[in-house]
């Protein structure tokens, strides 16, 4: 097992992947036109307390205080895993084709401009490329407006958003966007 302390941690294209998805669906749930992403030769910045890897498994894992910066976008978590696809290891280098999936754990937060996304759980997966936030109080702000559920899926090919709630948090939406009411 390697352990490394970690201020600048750079893995470039997978937490592209990762900004992006997170981009991507703090628009979506906010009804808001979708834009041209970062451009992939921004430097992705990584700051945690620690970075685990072992060169038996698939993946690699920021532990505390995690802090994931590329431009204006900003994802911070408790811990902060990359799981590769077989075959792939830590230690292969990491590029977004050897990515299978990223998961951000614990008082997990996406911020882009005055779009945030908070869940205790969000896991992006590149196969199909969607990202799922999931916990108590899991909820997308974009300004006024807030969208919140148990569980909030964004399939970032189609566009396509689906929230589901429970008995103790059902689906829950606020639209404040021009103050025009139903009529």
């Amino acid at each position: 097992m390697k352990i490394w302390p970690c201020k600048h941690a750079h893995p470039r294209s997978a937490l592209f992947v990762w900004t992006m998805a997170a981009w991507v669906a703090c628009i979506a749930a906010a009804g808001t036109a979708l834009a041209e992403p970062q451009p992939a030769q921004e430097p992705i910045h990584i700051r945690a307390d620690r970075l685990v890897t072992q060169s038996d498994t698939r993946g690699a894992e920021f532990i505390g205080h995690v802090k994931v910066e590329q431009g204006n976008t900003t994802i911070t978590a408790d811990r902060l895993k990359l799981i590769y696809k077989s075959g792939n290891t830590a230690q292969d280098g990491m590029n977004s084709e050897s990515i299978d999936s990223i998961e951000a754990i614990g008082n997990v937060r996406i911020e882009l401009d005055n779009r945030i996304a908070e869940s205790q759980r969000a896991v992006y997966t590149t196969s199909d490329k969607k990202l799922v936030l999931s916990g108590p109080g899991a909820k997308v702000i974009n300004g006024p407006d807030v969208i919140e559920g148990s569980v909030i899926t964004f399939y970032r090919e189609s566009g396509r958003v689906e929230m589901i709630g429970d008995e103790k948090n059902p689906v829950k939406a606020v639209f404040r966007s021009d103050q025009r009411g139903l009529n």
